[in-house]
C-alpha cells in the first residue's frame, strides 16, 4: 500500500501543470549572457577620431535575429576612408555574432571592401583578426567599453612579413544623445 501511495505521489508531481509549463517554455538561444557580451556597442553613435576629436561619422548598431546577431550601419562624414578613384564617402555594414566559442564579424562596404574577422574577449576587450590576408595584410580590430560609457574602437593592420602593427583608425564612440536623427543611408 505504501508503494502504491508513493507511486501515485511521484506520478502526480511529474504530470502536474507546473512541469508541463516548463517543458513548453520557449527557449531563446541567444539570451545567455555570453551572447550579450558585446551589447555595450549597441546603440546610435556619433563617432570621433580619438586624437583630433573631429566627428568621423555615425554608426547605428543593433541586435537582430532574436538577439543572435549584431548589425552595424556605418556612415562616414569625412574623407578618412575615401579613395581618390571613388566619388563618394565610405558607408558600410557588418554582421557580428557569437557561436559559443568565438565572435565573427563579416564587413562589406561601398568601396568594394569586405573582410571576415574572428576572435574573443580578453580583459573586457573584444579583439577580432582576419584569418586570411587581404591584399598582403592581416587586420585586427578591437572594441572596449570605457568607464564613461563611450566605446573605444581601433583598427590596425600589418604586412604578412612584418610584426609591427599600423593604426588604421582610432575612434571614440559617444551616444547620439541629442535626439537628432541619424542621416539616412545611401
Amino acid at each position: 500500500m505504501k508503494n502504491i501511495l508513493l507511486f501515485l505521489s511521484v506520478l502526480a508531481v511529474l504530470t502536474s501543470p507546473v512541469m508541463a509549463r516548463d517543458k513548453n517554455r520557449p527557449v531563446v538561444p541567444c539570451a545567455h549572457p555570453m551572447f550579450r557580451a558585446l551589447d555595450f556597442w549597441v546603440g546610435d553613435w556619433k563617432v570621433y577620431h580619438r586624437e583630433s576629436g573631429e566627428l568621423a561619422g555615425f554608426d547605428r548598431v543593433g541586435r537582430i535575429l532574436k538577439g543572435c546577431a549584431i548589425q552595424q550601419s556605418w556612415i562616414s562624414l569625412d574623407d578618412f576612408f575615401s579613395s581618390p578613384m571613388v566619388p563618394f564617402r565610405m558607408n558600410g555594414k557588418s554582421l557580428t555574432a557569437f557561436d559559443g566559442r568565438e565572435w565573427t564579424q563579416f564587413w562589406v562596404d561601398n568601396q568594394a571592401g569586405s573582410q571576415v574577422i574572428k576572435g574573443n574577449f580578453k580583459d573586457g576587450k573584444l579583439t577580432l583578426m582576419s584569418k586570411t590576408p587581404i591584399m598582403g595584410h592581416i587586420y585586427k580590430l578591437s572594441w572596449e567599453k570605457q568607464k564613461d560609457g563611450t566605446v573605444h574602437h581601433m583598427a590596425q593592420r600589418r604586412k604578412i612579413s612584418q610584426e609591427k602593427w599600423d593604426i588604421l583608425f582610432d575612434f571614440i564612440y559617444r551616444r547620439n544623445a541629442s535626439n537628432i536623427p541619424l542621416p539616412k543611408e545611401e
